[in-house]
């Protein structure tokens, strides 16, 4: 991995990098900075605009306040008409006097979408224009009327301050102004709420913008835009704030520019969709989204043929070595169009060939000089086990067990028949297992009833081929150290299974009762560069180990173990393999 990062491809990644990323940064950054700049400039033109829109509704109701307190202290037709006893026609000339004034308050600042005039004295109720095109609408408006003025409860509110009422569905301002003496008469003015967005109404707001009039809880009181919906509803933690701010909406980012007053208990808020506030701005805004990844394209561009020209030919070559190293030697560079590399890869290519031929004669001393070291290692296990058997006829004849000593002599018989006839390095199992059984039928003679042993052989590995004289050496070394004719009935067992772990693999278990080996020893033995010494006799386990690295490189095994409850345990893990004639 160190080596990995760095390679010239990375380090030239990491210099492309190094220059782009800054680069895109600061057109990005340039490109963010100009884009909020302007939306800045945007959002403080609308703000401006909405504050003085708001400033001149709060002027406007102020001084319709300041009229309708008039009227009830000064206004000599207003008092008159809490004067009981009037006629008919003084009762009527009064309250039309007040309406002609109201008339033309109204006639003059075009806020006010009506004036109400109530008097006690006659329970009578004045309106001073329509508002509704239909007469039902109008009853409504007569019927909240006069349940506010005959419900003191009701009543109080609405004469201290300007009250946000729902009549018919529509959002209106009210205020009521009367006096306290013992037959009070009331005048007061309805607004509206949606006629107070006139003045903003030739806003170009693009699709989608409107401009709204919303409670402190952000409820629209206004007619919200087709876009929008009637259940459109602003954010209530935002309004306080009196600038603009963004929110998403059924996955449509807005753009906000609210501003609040306290006074009415009213939002007036202008709202554009976030993709049209610059649509007036489009190059500018193309500009800047685009110019960064045309800088990016030429940047790869750039990298794209500076990689063909210069590292694809550099990875052609570490890749040709890489091959090499794994033995394909038949590994060519092709032809560039660099004179340099042109000069390297015809360089490269005599040299494959020139290691090729060299390899071939290596490899054919090395193969020789193998089969000599295995034909030494085989020799040397034939004068050990021919020792060991004279050894036990020896014992036999000086207990003058001759029927024995016969027995014996026609198992070394068949064993050295099976010795000659053995050309091959390579043997079945089943012959191994014969040989051995021969081996144990001699050391069964010996013993007699101290020595009992057991095969257990699956039939399907039978033909399967192993080294040949593999496992001889762990039953003699089991014979020899592990028996105790001191101690109980000294069992060995071999057995060979196919391996339920790995596939493709038999294992091959020599286990005895004996008298195992200890910690140390057993830790020695597993080690991979077990070497025994020259007086410990232990030559035959090195001997196997040797034989089956240089045979299967690694694909076979050997594990030393104590057997439960005692003794000693060898268990080789070995490729399954097959002769021709047997697949």
């Amino acid at each position: 991995m160190k080596n990995r990062k760095n390679s010239l491809g990375v380090r030239l990644i990491q210099l492309f990098a190094a220059i782009t990323i800054p680069l895109l940064s600061v057109l990005f950054a340039g490109g963010y900075y100009a884009k909020q700049n302007v939306l800045a400039q945007v959002s403080r033109s609308y703000q401006n605009l909405v504050n003085s829109n708001l400033k001149m509704m709060e002027s406007s109701l102020e001084d319709i306040t300041i009229n309708l307190v008039d009227i009830v202290d000064h206004d000599e037709s207003f008092l008159q008409l809490n004067r009981p006893g009037l006629t008919d026609s003084e009762y009527f000339f009064a309250r039309m006097g007040i309406m002609q004034r109201n008339q033309a308050y109204q006639a003059y600042y075009h806020s006010v979408d009506m004036f109400y005039l109530y008097s006690s004295v006659n329970d009578t109720l004045t309106l001073s224009n329509v508002l509704g095109t239909t007469e039902e609408y109008m009853d409504e408006v007569r019927a909240w009327i006069t349940d506010r003025v005959h419900n003191d409860d009701q009543l109080e509110p609405l004469q201290y301050k300007w009250t946000i009422i729902k009549i018919a569905g529509d959002y209106f301002l009210n205020r009521t102004v009367g006096n306290n003496l013992g037959n009070p008469s009331y005048i007061g003015a309805l607004i509206r709420i949606d006629s107070m967005r006139s003045p903003l109404s030739n806003l170009n707001l693009q699709s989608g913008g409107d401009v709204l009039i919303v409670d402190n809880e952000g409820n629209i009181l206004t007619s919200p835009s087709k876009s929008n919906g009637y259940d459109f509803k602003l954010p209530r933690e935002k309004l306080d704030q009196n600038s603009s701010f963004s929110f998403t909406r059924d996955g449509v980012k807005l753009f906000v520019v609210s501003s609040q007053s306290a006074a009415l208990g009213i939002n007036l808020s202008v709202v554009i969709p976030d993709s049209e506030l610059l649509q007036g701005l489009n190059i500018f805004q193309m500009i800047i989204n685009v110019l960064p990844f045309f800088i990016l394209i030429i940047l790869l561009v750039y990298l794209y043929y500076f990689r063909r020209m210069v590292i694809r030919p550099i990875l052609d070559l570490l890749g040709g070595i890489h091959r090499i190293r794994k033995g394909s030697m038949e590994t060519q560079l092709p032809a560039s169009n660099l004179i340099e590399f042109q000069a390297l890869n015809q360089a490269f290519n005599t040299m494959v060939v020139e290691i090729q031929n060299l390899k071939i004669d290596v490899y054919e001393e090395r193969l020789n000089a193998q089969k000599a070291e295995m034909k030494h290692l085989q020799m040397q296990i034939n004068p050990h086990f021919f020792l060991n058997t004279l050894n036990i006829i020896f014992q036999l004849a000086d207990l003058q067990r001759y029927e024995l000593v016969k027995k014996t002599v026609r198992h070394l018989v068949q064993y050295f028949r099976f010795m000659l006839q053995v050309k091959d390095n390579s043997i079945t199992l089943g012959q191994e297992i014969e040989h051995l059984r021969n081996y144990l039928e001699i050391q069964k003679m010996r013993y007699q009833q101290s020595f009992d042993f057991r095969i257990t052989l699956a039939e399907e590995l039978r033909s399967a081929v192993i080294p040949s004289l593999i496992v001889q050496p762990f039953v003699e070394n089991a014979m020899l150290h592990g028996i105790s004719l001191k101690a109980e009935i000294f069992h060995l067992e071999i057995s060979a299974y196919r391996s339920e772990e790995v596939a493709d693999t038999m294992i091959v278990e020599v286990t005895d009762n004996g008298k195992g080996a200890g910690a140390g020893k057993l830790q020695e033995l597993n080690a991979p560069d077990y070497t025994p010494a020259a007086d410990e006799g232990h030559i035959g386990i090195w001997n196997v180990k040797q034989r089956l690295a240089m045979i299967y490189r690694g694909k076979a095994g050997i594990h030393f173990s104590d057997n439960e409850p005692s003794g000693f345990r060898v268990r080789m893990s070995l490729p399954i393999e097959y002769t021709e004639e047997e697949r």
